[in-house]
């Protein structure tokens, strides 16, 4: 069949991370239309979806959107859905499940949503004498709906899982930070491959290997390999095994020192093993070592880190846990710049440094801060 889009793509990704994903689809070649509050809508057909799904970074799913319009009751949805021709998109043999956000008064319950969707496909494709199953584990066609300020917008998923499931890490501590968080992270903090980077408080190593395979040009989709889109029979063969051979020709390592701290030695030898399934274990330092206590590497670079606050730290309190950071910074990181990202906004007023800006990002459901501190050299 046709490409059942209208030439549009959207690419979804945490609050406070559209301007970086806008850019890195232009470093890829993408062409950006607009964006608003999650997402960036761009230009393109099935060559610029597999693209964004193999090469962003800071995506979260890959959307392609069917119908939309405006929409005052549940109703008014189903209408709306049943004006796609759900019958040619998607085979009755193959299986669906449709997810829906809410945001605002009108059409707040989003199950109801899902259900007038999912109703509107079968009841189209029922013309045909038969109808898709709904397989909520793992749907052939996963179908998304959007609603907000009484505007609806029903799409495919053509990710499936979330693409901040690259795929290598298997093992995690507690309250893992996203890696897509961690890839925005690295770009808003301009970081440039050029720099030594370092996280005091790797945990289980995501902003380092992230950092390791934006250094070596890796797709983070080679890594994850499996798609929505690739169930779909009307999809050209190997489309993103081809493009995935290609962009595995096209990366290689680059000079680049980053190294990966954290006091707890199970936590390092989880970060490596998920290095290695990365393929970046090499490119990366992993170094047993209390960030309250310890030096930086020789030189200067970049901190870009999550400090933890809790039960991993032996300091009875967040904010006094991010004032002997600071302290640590002030004492032996002059030359270096910081950039910390932490949903304890109280806490951060403890670090006793000026920051010098901050950044909205949100952290699996949290409203985090990234801020960056530059730490003066200790005057002579």
């Amino acid at each position: 069949m046709d490409w059942p889009g209208d030439g549009s793509l959207i690419a979804t990704c945490g609050g406070g991370a559209e301007e970086a994903l806008e850019l890195e689809m232009r470093e890829a070649g993408l062409e950006p239309v607009d964006r608003a509050n999650g997402m960036v809508r761009f230009r393109g057909g099935e060559r610029e979806m597999v693209e964004a799904n193999l090469r962003l970074r800071c995506a979260s799913r890959i959307l392609i959107p069917i119908v939309a319009g405006e929409v005052r009751g549940y109703d008014d949805l189903y209408r709306l859905a049943r004006r796609a021709r759900w019958a040619r998109i998607v085979a009755p043999r193959l299986t669906i499940a449709v997810s829906a956000f809410t945001r605002g008064a009108e059409l707040s319950d989003s199950r109801l949503a899902a259900l007038k969707v999912k109703d509107a496909i079968v009841d189209s494709q029922r013309r045909s004498g038969k109808r898709s199953s709904v397989n909520r584990r793992r749907p052939d066609v996963p179908v998304s709906v959007h609603i907000a300020r009484g505007f609806a917008t029903v799409s495919l998923d053509s990710s499936g899982d979330p693409l901040h499931e690259r795929g290598y890490r298997i093992e995690a501590g507690e309250a893992p930070l996203r890696e897509t968080v961690a890839a925005a992270m690295l770009r808003i903090a301009g970081w440039d491959r050029s720099r030594q980077l370092v996280d005091p408080f790797c945990g289980a190593g995501t902003i380092a290997i992230e950092a390791a395979l934006l250094a070596a040009d890796v797709a983070p989709g080679a890594i994850r390999g499996r798609f929505a889109f690739n169930r779909w029979p009307w999809i050209t063969p190997r489309a993103a095994d081809d493009r995935l051979h290609a962009l595995g020709a096209a990366g290689g390592a680059h000079p680049v020192t980053i190294t990966a701290r954290d006091r707890d030695p199970r936590m390092i030898e989880i970060a490596r093993r998920n290095a290695r399934r990365a393929g970046v274990e090499s490119a990366i330092a992993f170094e047993v070592a209390d960030a309250l206590h310890s030096d930086p590497p020789d030189g200067s670079g970049i901190v870009v880190t999550n400090p933890p606050y809790g039960e991993r730290t032996a300091i009875s309190s967040a904010r006094e846990f991010y004032g002997a950071f600071g302290d640590r910074l002030k004492r032996s990181y002059g030359g270096w710049q910081a950039w910390i990202l932490s949903a304890n906004l109280d806490a951060l007023k403890g670090l006793g440094l000026r920051i010098a800006a901050r950044h909205q990002l949100w952290n699996g459901g949290l409203d985090a801060r990234l801020c960056r501190v530059d730490i003066f050299p200790p005057r002579a």
